[in-house]
Formats: C-alpha cells, sequence, structure tokens
C-alpha cells in the first residue's frame, strides 16, 4: 500500500475530535456505571518529518512528540473510570491475531462493567465489501471488520458497552449516520433500535459514536 494512502493513529491524536470521543466515553461510562474503558486503538505510527533549522535538518525531539502525540496519555485522564488502552501494532495482513487480542483483553479486564471502545480510523467496513463467503473480510486497514464486530460482541459481558467510532464515509451531504447504525446493529444481531448514537456537529460534524449494551 502506498505511503500517502496510510491513516496513522498518531498524527491525528489530540485534534476537536478526541474532545467529543472521549466527551462521550466519559459521560456513557457515567451513565452506565462502568468501571473501566479498553480502548482498542488499531495503532499504526507515524514517521515524522524533520525540522531543518539554519539549513541543519534535525529529528524532532522524542519528548517533544510524546507530550503531543502519545495516545497512552489518555490513561491517565483523571476522571472516575480506569482506561486502558490496548496499543499493539495494528497489521492488515494479521487482522485475526489483533482480533484475538482484543478479546484476550476483554476477558482479562478485572473491572466489570466496562466499556470496550473500537477506535478503527474510518469506522466500520463499507457495505457491501465482504466476499459472499461470511468468513471473509475486504476491509481495508481503516476499517474494522462486521465479522470482528461480532466476535468482540460474543466476548463482552452482560451490562458492557461496545462503542464504535465511526468517521462520515461520503462527501455528498447524504445520510450516513443511520445507514452506519442500521449495518453495525445487523453485524451484531440486534435490533436497530438498540443501537444508540453521540455526536457533536458544533465541534465534529464528520464523527459519530454508536453505543450498545450487552444483556
Amino acid at each position: 500500500m502506498d505511503q500517502a494512502e496510510r491513516v496513522m493513529k498518531d498524527l491525528w491524536y489530540g485534534d476537536k475530535r478526541d474532545l467529543v470521543k472521549w466527551g462521550t466515553l466519559v459521560e456513557l461510562a457515567r451513565r452506565s456505571n462502568s468501571k473501566h474503558i479498553l480502548q482498542v486503538v488499531y495503532y499504526d505510527a507515524t514517521k515524522w518529518g524533520r525540522i531543518s533549522i539554519d539549513s541543519e535538518s534535525v529529528q524532532i525531539p522524542d519528548e517533544v512528540i510524546r507530550h503531543f502525540r502519545d495516545v497512552d496519555s489518555i490513561c491517565s485522564l483523571k476522571c472516575d473510570v480506569d482506561i486502558e488502552a490496548l496499543k499493539d501494532r495494528f497489521s492488515h495482513k494479521d487482522r485475526g491475531d489483533y482480533l484475538r487480542q482484543i478479546t484476550s483483553a476483554i476477558h482479562k479486564r478485572t473491572e466489570r462493567p466496562g466499556i470496550v471502545f473500537l477506535d478503527p480510523d474510518t469506522g466500520l467496513e463499507p457495505e457491501g465489501q465482504r466476499l459472499k463467503s461470511r468468513h471473509i473480510c475486504k476491509a481495508g486497514p481503516k476499517h474494522v471488520c462486521e465479522l470482528e464486530v461480532a466476535k468482540i460482541w460474543e466476548a463482552l459481558s452482560a451490562e458492557d458497552l461496545l462503542v464504535l467510532y465511526q468517521h462520515q464515509d461520503n462527501r455528498a451531504g447524504n445520510e450516513w449516520k443511520d445507514r452506519k447504525r442500521r449495518q453495525f446493529a445487523k453485524a451484531l444481531g440486534v435490533s436497530d433500535s438498540e443501537v444508540k448514537i453521540a455526536f457533536a456537529e458544533e465541534v465534529a460534524n464528520d464523527v459519530a459514536f454508536y453505543f450498545v449494551k450487552k444483556h
């Protein structure tokens, strides 16, 4: 895959969407009495460019990058819930291994009920991208597969919340929030009404968060 096509997690870390993201998660934790948030980061590190100082090329100091672009920093957020980030490097070629890491992390939680937050770069795979076989996912590296969210849903305990980040998937002004909610509900095998939605039009109108409680 061409380097320019890759969306890298820490390149965008700390922008306005993170305010909506973590504002939503903390509020959901309070409303559901969740004790733990497991963020599945789908992490891919950025190779940062260099700085030219008086014609000398130098790297951006590691301590500066850590301060402004460290995805682990969310774990120190002062709030009423413990936050854990699954930051193992995500490999599109080894999606099966990554899924096993996710389900393992879910089972290892010591505090429940909790929130499992799926945070891919774009969201759920495009509709109609899977092949006829239900065991093959045609999502790209920016997406989570329908089959993967179904397996993660199975691994949750009663009263857990599953939350999915979804980026707007078109630029034509067409409706997308309800369409992706229906797709998410279908992947989980629940009714559309069970999947709730959170968004903040005044802050970042191109993202939404879908959440559903396991019974």
